[in-house]
Formats: C-alpha cells, structure tokens, sequence
C-alpha cells in the first residue's frame, strides 16, 4: 500500500466534507448555524489528520518512509492544528477578516500537499517505492 495515495485519498475526503460544511453553513442564517456544520468539518479534520499520520508513520505498513513524506505530513498537521485552533477560539458573533485569512492560508497549505502527492502518484510511469 503507497502511503502517497492513502494521504491523497484522505485529504481528498478532508476537501470534500470542509466543502460541504461551508454550503451547510452558507445556507443558514448566522444566529441559526446548529451543528451540522461542526459536525461535518469536525469529520473532514479526522480525514486530514489520518492523512498526516499516514505521511509522518515509520516505515513498515505503508512502505517505506521518505523525508519529503515526512515534511508533508508535518505541514498538514501544522495546518490542521492552525484550522482547529481557529473553529475553537473564533468568534462566531461577527466577522473576523484575520482569522479568516489564517484559515484560507491553511486550506491553501493542505491543497498545496494534495497537489504535490497527487503530482507524484498519479506521473505515468510513477512506481510505488520499492518496486
């Protein structure tokens, strides 16, 4: 099992769900959110941190290990740890163009990582590692 394709899978989940969270939010009012939509992206955080676990594992059950998979894992944790700090502390009474750019930065972070893994997974005549 490549653990490039295992990360971009699960990220592309994290990119599917933080999606869904917006339009659920985006289609009710501000004061009348209920938690669906924490519900959602707190579900779409486990699809990002089980794709940063599977970049920052040791080798052995995903192949090997490789210092740039290693680098990775580590920006999407950073980047996670940035986004749930952000949903935790926010202020959800009024807009606040800081946090909102340090959380657009973030999910730029883990799209970056998820073009990259998906550069370097899905090249013709890409071989997993070790093979």
């Amino acid at each position: 099992m490549d653990r490039r394709r295992v990360a971009l899978r699960a990220l592309l989940g994290f990119a599917v769900l933080t999606a869904v969270a917006i339009v659920f939010s985006g289609s009710r009012p501000g004061t009348g959110q209920g938690i669906a939509p924490l519900v959602v992206q707190v579900v779409g955080y486990a699809f990002a941190l089980a794709a940063a676990l599977v970049l920052l594992a040791p080798e052995g059950r995903f192949g090997p290990q490789d210092g740039a998979d290693r680098k990775l894992g580590g920006a999407v944790l950073l980047a996670l740890v940035v986004l749930v700090l952000l949903d935790a502390v926010a202020d959800t009474e009024g807009a606040n163009i800081g946090a909102g750019f340090l959380r657009l930065i973030c999910l730029v972070v883990i799209v970056a990582v998820a073009a990259r893994l998906m550069s370097t997974t899905m090249a013709p005549g890409r071989r997993p590692p070790g093979k």
